[in-house]
């Protein structure tokens, strides 16, 4: 029990009131971890309508070894779909921020007084969400004025989302190997997760890397329609989500709020 729990019977307050506060002030800190849990999720459906049924990004429909005139007409058939797709696309990147508060308020508690790893996660999960962010308006931007202005300026733009987006995995790395050393680091009988996601955590971190290859390679495996470019990074980066929102969600219903051990009314 923390000192702010214990403030109130100290200056003479009725300990009735004392454990219901107690109990509201759990229930309400569940159920916004419960929320911000949930946007994981959220997150990934939100990129399934956005990014894959409406602007069609992934798998792409534009290739790099496409040509400017390819590529812009590609935009000017299809602005309608692709504007109102990257809207969706926005919205789950906004949610991947939200979602990442959820892995660094359950990791924190087990931190002690100066949260490191947290603040890296923390960081690393803002700078991550405003790169793809950006990555969502160059492509807007490269739909905007499709047939227009010359090809080459729309290819330009959507060149350059498709790089920030696979080619700067650097913050998604730390922010993912971060994570893992949270858990791993953390010696105690009751952990935050189970030992060996703090591994897989790690991995995922690695398994992002393979996006870089986009700065160098136009077709085959390593371009941004590869099997090592797009789909290993995406792929790993989803289950890693889903599963640990689920992780976040048992512990939250399991009383896994403000203390370490579960919550004895749970």
């Amino acid at each position: 029990m923390s000192a702010a729990d214990l403030a109130p019977t100290s200056a003479g307050k009725d300990p009735g009131a004392l454990v219901s506060t107690k109990a509201d002030r759990r229930s309400m800190s569940r159920n916004s971890q419960l929320l911000i849990a949930w946007c994981g999720p959220a997150m990934v459906v939100l990129f399934l309508i956005g990014s894959v049924w409406l602007a069609r990004y992934f798998p792409p429909a534009i290739h790099p070894s496409d040509s400017a005139q390819q590529v812009a007409q590609y935009y000017q058939e299809n602005a309608t779909a692709i504007r109102v797709g990257l809207v969706f696309s926005c919205l789950a990147y906004a949610l991947m921020g939200v979602w990442g508060v959820c892995m660094a308020v359950q990791t924190r508690r087990k931190e002690g007084l100066f949260p490191a790893l947290t603040y890296v996660q923390l960081t690393c999960m803002a700078a991550g969400t405003a790169q793809i962010v950006v990555n969502c308006g160059l492509w807007a931007t490269a739909a905007f004025r499709a047939g227009e202005v010359s090809p080459e300026i729309t290819q330009a733009f959507n060149d350059a989302a498709y790089i920030i987006l696979l080619g700067t995995w650097m913050p998604f790395t730390i922010w993912a190997v971060a994570l893992g050393l949270n858990i791993l680091l953390d010696r105690t009988d009751t952990p935050v997760f189970p030992r060996w996601t703090g591994y897989f955590s790690i991995w995922a971190g690695v398994c992002f890397i393979p996006g870089g290859t986009v700065w160098f390679f136009k077709e085959g495996p390593f371009g941004w329609t590869g099997v090592v470019c797009l789909w290993v990074p995406f792929v790993v980066f989803g289950i890693w989500v889903l599963y640990f929102s689920y992780l976040s969600m048992r512990n939250v219903r399991g009383g896994f709020v403000h203390e370490q051990e579960p919550a004895a009314d749970s």
